[in-house]
């Protein structure tokens, strides 16, 4: 389809200029300055006093920053033309891969800019005529269908709800999923409005809650899939190997009754620290109990379960842990030590233990101890560490609604399993 040649009037943007005026370079003239776009820079655009142009009728025309998903404005369609054409200064650049660069957008979205942009100017000579992108084409074209553009989202006409999903994103440090439930349960959203998942990734993607981007979610928005290891597994320790997660009951790892635990110590990288923490996660419940002890030793990783048995009383701690399951560190060799009560010196437990560098054994204690990381980054003094912000971090972890239990807690999930709503535990409140 080929349309009237149309004549670009430069003179609508740049009152001094004549409409066959042509840069003599396309080299940076003695005056020209850099202007400096966030991470971009522009060259041939001199900087007059009034800023308005310079003595060959050029105008500086400055680049919006756009979030993802912008739409092209006009001043950098007029930008793009130049740039394409090589004109008024610009240096001649058609690749939409630079492009992009330039404009800070995708190269597929250059290339359908251009795409919608390209008019047959007819010429006078050979060849008669020529494709070039054309700035006015490409704006009117835009103008038009944009009559066509469904309502404002939903984001824009709920200031209120929008300010709540940025607190708990940015303050609880919630997911999107998490957001959702905890909305559901205050009874938070505005009349006649209730969003999915996928729609709240689509409101922050596209910059539609203030200050939150993927780079503020627990993930960044990504999930990364463990690989496990091929060949046969085998145990170091013979005792060990005689406790092996291969002799755990199927129950335990279809996760059809809650009392079947995860433990693990979380350290610091540091030379030289030696507080760290025992973390233990219930498997089908995921409730998370997080103690602080002196050492990585197999005396401090039996204290720190006597401790948790003092707090529970003997009967309740048999019944709530059925078994535990560690991973080959020597911190859990005492296992005689483990298994017996501190209070009744009988059989409180009993131990398991995962393959050698198979975490994913204990997928969800390694995923609870990542989660614990995001307060506690690798390298923390845990001996600067109170009781007190630990028994916040295990709280805030009872307490963050879960997909995987259809948006309940792990606390009242726990709960309920062993039926301990009427029961007052100083372990279980919150701090």
């Amino acid at each position: 389809m080929t349309f009237p040649i149309c004549q670009i009037e430069f003179a609508r943007n740049c009152e001094n200029a004549s409409s066959n005026m042509k840069c003599p370079t396309k080299k940076r003239e003695k005056g020209d300055k850099k202007i400096s776009h966030g991470n971009r820079v522009i060259i041939g655009l001199p900087l007059n006093q009034d800023k308005q142009g310079d003595t060959m009728g050029r105008r500086q025309l400055t680049l919006e920053k756009h979030c993802r998903g912008s739409h092209f404005t006009w001043g950098e369609r007029l930008k793009l033309q130049y740039y394409y054409a090589g004109s008024n200064g610009y240096r001649k650049e058609r690749r939409p891969t630079v492009l992009g660069k330039i404009f800070q957008k995708s190269r597929k979205t250059i290339s359908r800019e251009l795409r919608r942009g390209m008019v047959e100017h007819v010429l006078s000579e050979i060849p008669f005529s020529r494709i070039e992108y054309n700035a006015e084409h490409a704006q009117i074209d835009a103008e038009e269908k944009m009559k066509y553009k469904g309502p404002l989202p939903k984001s824009g006409k709920h200031y209120t709800l929008v300010q709540k999903i940025s607190e708990l994103i940015l303050e609880k440090q919630y997911s999107p999923y998490a957001v959702l439930m905890k909305l559901d349960e205050k009874g938070l959203w505005p009349e006649g409005l209730r969003i999915c998942e996928k729609t709240l990734y689509n409101w922050i993607e596209a910059g539609d809650i203030p200050g939150v981007t993927i780079e503020d979610l627990p993930r960044k928005g990504k999930m990364k899939r463990r690989k496990g290891h091929g060949g046969k597994k085998k145990h170091a320790n013979v005792e060990f190997a005689a406790r092996s997660i291969e002799d755990r009951p199927k129950e335990v790892l279809k996760r059809l009754k809650a009392g079947h635990w995860e433990g693990d110590t979380v350290y610091s990288s540091k030379n030289g620290q030696r507080e760290c923490l025992l973390t233990l996660v219930e498997r089908k419940s995921r409730m998370e109990l997080i103690v602080k002890i002196p050492d990585r030793t197999a005396k401090s990783v039996k204290k720190g379960l006597d401790w948790i048995e003092k707090q529970f009383g003997s009967r309740l701690f048999r019944k709530i842990f059925l078994s535990i399951t560690f991973d080959n560190g020597v911190e859990f060799s005492d296992v005689l030590g483990l298994e017996n009560s501190v209070l009744t010196r009988s059989r409180r437990t009993v131990l398991y233990f995962a393959h050698p560098y198979c975490s994913s054994e204990r997928g969800t204690n390694e995923n609870h101890n990542g989660i614990i990381r995001r307060f506690l980054p690798k390298g923390t003094d845990f001996a600067d560490i109170k009781a007190k912000s630990i028994r916040k971090i295990q709280d805030w972890m009872n307490t963050y609604p879960r997909k995987i239990l259809n948006g309940s807690t792990p606390l009242r999930v726990f709960k309920e399993e062993f039926e301990l709503e009427d029961l007052s535990i100083k372990l279980l409140e919150a701090c």
